[in-house]
């Protein structure tokens, strides 16, 4: 019997202290989303080595992919960058759970070497443009009536 602990699948590694679980989950939900497979670590980190972590668990990785989180920061890491130099390096708020599972669907795609997905193109920008658009049409409409 293989005991899976020991053998080292290609994967992307996801490291964890005191992770925003509503984060959490949305990260894991993108990596599926993808189709590509994850390992969580838990491991003891400050803010301070996240940056550091999440690249030497990139180098571990087969995939050479890793994402840290501790609290709501969040890091993704590719081996062939520079330590200092992660893709991504953000808090996010609890609720900005479409950005977390944007952050799993690229971390996904950058071993798939697909485009990443943009933060722009999340269903609250689009909502909010057509807000935008809605009341410009308004006081337009307004402003006509008026003169």
């Amino acid at each position: 019997m293989i005991d899976n602990v020991s053998v080292n699948r290609p994967c992307i590694n996801v490291c964890l202290d005191n992770p925003a679980e509503s984060l959490l989950k949305e990260i894991l939900a993108g990596l599926e989303e993808e189709g590509i497979p994850y390992e969580l670590k838990n491991m003891n980190f400050t803010q301070d080595e996240i940056i550091k972590i999440a690249y030497e668990v990139s180098e571990e990785s087969r995939m050479g992919i890793a994402i840290a989180l501790k609290n709501d920061r969040v890091v993704l890491h590719y081996s062939k960058l520079k330590e200092n130099h992660p893709l991504i390096d953000m808090r996010l708020d609890y609720y900005e759970k479409r950005k977390a599972r944007i952050i799993g669907c690229n971390a996904a795609r950058l071993y798939k070497v697909m485009p990443f997905k943009s933060f722009e193109d999340t269903d609250e920008n689009q909502l909010g443009q057509q807000v935008k658009s809605a009341v410009i049409s308004a006081l337009k409409d307004f402003n006509l009536n008026i003169s």
